[in-house]
């Protein structure tokens, strides 16, 4: 038989655990969007192409297909695509910009971008963490 002492701790601890998780108000709390919604696991992760002329050459070709007519062909944004050389992606971890490019936010309006492969991906990683230096 368990104690009425330890079903009351065990209780309130689940109690805490599960308001931690949620707001003030009761709400589940939000993941922040985009990059800055990546968990700390990803911004260690580091790119196999960091800075290379053949990944962001790569790169461009892939942004052009599958990025540009919603963000712009300079990664400027327009409509609900956020611009792509504002502080907040260019002072993204490469990792975190390839979580965000692999899971998307559909509720955003960005695709997850998975069906793409690993090496295709950190290309593209590549190319938009050199676009603001690219144009120069």
């Amino acid at each position: 038989m368990t104690h009425p002492r330890a079903m009351i701790t065990v209780t309130a601890a689940l109690g805490v655990a599960l308001g931690s998780a949620r707001g003030s108000a009761g709400e589940p709390k939000e993941r922040p969007s985009g990059v800055a919604g990546a968990p700390v696991s990803a911004f260690a992760l580091r790119s196999p192409y960091n800075g290379e002329a053949e990944a962001i050459g790569a790169g461009r070709k892939l942004y052009a297909v599958h990025c540009a007519s919603c963000h712009g062909e300079r990664g400027e944004g327009w409509g609900n695509a956020p611009s792509l050389i504002s502080d907040p992606v260019r002072h993204a971890s490469p990792g975190a910009v390839f979580w965000f490019l692999t899971n998307g936010d559909l509720r955003r309006g960005m695709p997850a971008w998975s069906r793409l492969s690993e090496p295709r991906r950190w290309q593209l990683v590549t190319f938009l963490k050199n676009l603001d230096s690219d144009e120069k």
